[in-house]
């Protein structure tokens, strides 16, 4: 036979907060390695800033995109997203680089004060976790603000100079003697 009485209010209360509590996961650190130039033109500096990651959790977690903006001497050089696509694995550490543009009009970043911040989404990865971030409850972010100073300038290889001598033009050859005309 079917029991078709209510369910006790402690009893409803008791698996929502299962359920909030089984689906978290605690945010990743993140904290500011270093920033490098790659690329310079007339229009500006092409950069990554590397960042260091920790997973406080005992599950991995799966990052899905940062969004975020590079603050270059307390102005915002650049804005953007990037599509995170790593797993951070469970008391553990890893690196990521994020790329910027930073205009030619910000001159010397190499003694800049840099910040970078934003938005990082991520999700964790235990069943009950996947199931409510497939129902749409459970979208984790967490939001950082991290920096330092310096951007480490791009290594400049300059190809060497060619030697005088090549640079010389050849001597004329000499002329084949002409055949003389039949008398």
């Amino acid at each position: 036979m079917l029991d078709t009485r209510p369910l006790p209010i402690l009893q409803i209360a008791a698996g929502a907060w299962l359920l909030a509590v089984g689906g978290c996961a605690s945010s990743p650190d993140i904290q500011a390695v270093k920033a490098r130039e790659l690329v310079v033109t007339a229009e500006g500096s092409e950069i990554i800033v590397t960042v260091e990651l920790r997973n406080p959790n005992d599950a991995p977690v799966e990052l899905t995109t940062w969004d975020y903006s590079v603050i270059i001497n307390d102005q915002k050089a650049y804005s953007g997203q990037w599509v995170a696509s790593l797993t951070l694995p469970p008391q553990d550490r890893m690196l990521a680089e994020l790329p910027a543009f930073v205009p030619a009009s910000f001159a010397d970043i190499t003694v800049a004060e840099w910040r970078i911040g934003g938005q990082l989404t991520y999700r964790a990865t235990g069943k009950l976790d996947k199931l409510l971030y497939q129902l749409g409850v459970n979208h984790l972010s967490t939001n950082f603000g991290t920096g330092g100073t310096g951007i480490e300038k791009v290594a400049v290889v300059a190809t060497p100079a060619p030697k005088p001598e090549a640079l010389k033009p050849e001597a004329p050859k000499p002329e084949a003697p002409k055949p003389e005309a039949p008398k």
